[in-house]
């Protein structure tokens, strides 16, 4: 990253590592730049463009070009009760739980950047896998992925699940909010899947978005299984068009 005039430039690499978490590749980036579908700066003779550039390429060329778009769906928080010490999976970028409980919260994510990024709160940010939670048997009242495992492998789910059982006290909950990502046909040039989500805090409003390699299926069946296998009751269920939400308990 460079400064110019007081701007902030990102070169390729920049742009791939810090704004698409390597999902996209070098290549494919500097041919953005070369066709002119990302306006970009000349500087020391490599491509580069500032962040203005780069959210209007996401939005009106990288979005409608390479991903499933699910549309806009609304997630309601204000009535949702989450209790005690809080650990959140994958707690960085919006830091939606972070946002919602404060102090409460113990957010997780393997990313540094994720994390740096998250809205400042009372809580605490730890770089971690969720694989290896470094907390010992019994730690938390309760846990939470907000729309976190549609990034994550569908082979590591269950090495997750298993580990947020583990460090959950008896009788604490498990609350997972998540998208229902179909099938990706063979012969679709698309693969990213992509979700905007207008999430509800009580009287705060946050216009989000998620996008994750369209590489699996996942849906509210899934999941049931996946908790009731690993020991996990489940106490709630609600399926919305594409998004649902459940809640385990740890009996």
């Amino acid at each position: 990253m460079r400064e110019v005039d007081n701007v902030k430039y990102y070169d390729a690499v920049d742009i791939c590592e810090t704004f698409f978490h390597n999902k996209i590749r070098l290549e494919e980036m500097i041919d953005y730049f070369d066709t002119g579908k990302l306006k970009g700066k000349m500087i020391y003779n490599e491509w580069h463009a500032d962040k203005k550039a780069i959210d209007e390429f996401i939005e009106n060329v990288f979005l409608k070009e390479k991903s499933y778009n699910a549309g806009l769906h609304r997630v309601d928080l204000s009535n949702i009760t989450l209790n005690g010490k809080i650990l959140d999976i994958g707690g960085g970028g919006q830091g939606i739980i972070g946002q919602f409980k404060g102090e409460q919260v113990i957010a997780i994510d393997p990313n540094k950047n994720e994390l740096e990024e998250a809205p400042s709160s009372d809580g605490l940010k730890i770089i971690m896998d969720a694989k290896d939670l470094q907390f010992l048997d019994n730690t938390f009242d309760t846990a939470t992925a907000f729309f976190t495992l549609m990034y994550i492998p569908k082979e590591e789910h269950k090495t997750i699940f298993q580990e947020i059982h583990r460090v959950l006290k008896k009788n604490g909950e498990f609350t997972l909010w998540d998208a229902t990502i179909p099938n990706r046909n063979i012969d679709d040039e698309r693969y990213i899947f992509f979700i905007n989500l207008e999430v509800i805090i009580e009287d705060n409003k946050i216009e989000t978005g998620y996008g994750a390699l369209w590489n699996k299926e996942q849906n509210i069946e899934y999941f049931s299984n996946l908790g009731k296998n690993v020991g996990f009751e489940i106490l709630e269920s609600k399926e919305e068009e594409v998004t649902f939400y459940l809640r385990y308990k740890k009996k």
